[in-house]
């Protein structure tokens, strides 16, 4: 067998015996780390399923010249946009597993039953139909007869489970409680909810989960604290087994999020966001990250030329210090460049002005 094949396989076989796993933590008889459990091997599971398909299409998961593999946001963007194995909401609920096992590993999080199953669940069928479409393999013929969906009793609305979420995050945030970090936690597992509708699938911040809380102890209604998250449905089919459950965003909106810089008209709300959140790099960050020198990071901003692009770079005046930063997306942009420009390249272009004042 060719060695590419053998490690597709080895990938598609880690992938689901991280996904058996994840299953088995779900449905186990106590609550010890079950939840933290089963976001994190549900995670490892998409990670080497996306692998195995990226590696059955280019014959490699590694970026030219680098030391490690793809990321998982690389793998999200791969499969969406270069090969268009994997559709806008399939990503968008990838992206809120990712949130989900994000803080799971970093932060206090309290993720309800249902949240978990909705994840869970979700994380199946997903699995299931990308198993399918890319290999023409069904996931009932990879693992053992005895396992079986996650559950048989599917939400089927899930504006009512959200609803029923904040309810209980409005009785930790009643006058005179003193459950701010219990209600915290609950709120940070509902908003990884919102990193499926946002275009770079960024991570809500701890600064966007204190504004969360501050407003609404102000009297702020959930629907503008929250409105990302209105925007996502479930799509439920059988009612049985097998149940296949899938999150889309094609939601009916009574209200949205306008873009930055978009006018604000009739049901569009404005977004409250800390600036050095989404603009959370400099460009020594992004060396780091790339391993890189920080001219030749610049070269390569020079060769992207992000400067007027507000979704990859911003400058903002604090008192008398000016700040210039740079997004997620401009992190992901200059590691897609580096696999098809070499640094050669870009520095013989643009070495001198990277040399200089910086943008």
């Amino acid at each position: 067998m060719p060695k590419v094949k053998r490690e597709v396989t080895e990938f598609k076989r880690r992938a689901i015996n991280s996904l058996v796993l994840s299953v088995e933590l779900f449905n186990r008889p106590h609550e010890q780390g079950r939840a933290e459990g089963v976001l994190i091997l549900m995670h490892h599971a998409f990670e080497m399923l996306l692998k195995a398909i990226i590696k059955d299409k280019t014959g490699t998961v590694h970026i030219k010249g680098g030391k490690y593999s793809y990321s998982f946001d690389k793998c999200l963007e791969m499969t969406e946009n270069s090969l268009k194995t994997l559709s806008a909401d399939e990503r968008a609920t990838l992206s809120i597993l990712d949130a989900h096992r994000d803080t799971a590993i970093h932060y206090y999080q309290e993720v309800s039953e249902d949240l978990l199953y909705l994840q869970a669940q979700a994380g199946v069928t997903l699995f299931g139909d990308l198993l399918n479409r890319v290999f023409n393999e069904n996931l009932a013929d990879c693992i053992p007869d005895r396992v079986l969906p996650v559950s048989t009793r599917p939400p089927k609305d899930l504006k009512v489970l959200i609803d029923c979420e904040l309810r209980q995050v409005d009785q930790l945030l009643l006058v005179g409680s003193r459950k701010g970090i219990q209600a915290a936690a609950r709120l940070r597992s509902i908003l990884a909810l919102a990193t499926a509708t946002r275009d770079d699938s960024e991570r809500v911040s701890e600064g966007e989960l204190r504004n969360a809380i501050r407003r609404r102890r102000r009297g702020d209604d959930w629907k503008l604290i929250l409105p990302e998250v209105a925007q996502l449905k479930l799509e439920t089919q059988g009612n049985g087994i097998p149940i296949f459950l899938r999150i889309k965003k094609d939601a009916d909106l009574a209200v949205r999020l306008a873009k930055d810089g978009e006018t604000v008209v009739g049901a569009l709300i404005k977004q409250e966001y800390d600036w050095l959140d989404k603009y959370n790099l400099t460009v020594t960050d992004i060396a780091k990250k790339v391993k890189l020198s920080i001219p030749k990071v610049r070269a390569y901003l020079f060769e992207l030329d992000i400067w007027t692009n507000p979704e990859m770079y911003g400058e903002k005046k604090i008192k008398a210090q000016i700040y210039k930063r740079y997004t997620k997306k401009t992190l992901e942009a200059i590691r897609e460049i580096l696999t098809r420009i070499p640094v050669e390249a870009v520095w013989e272009k643009f070495g001198k002005r990277a040399m200089g004042k910086e943008k």
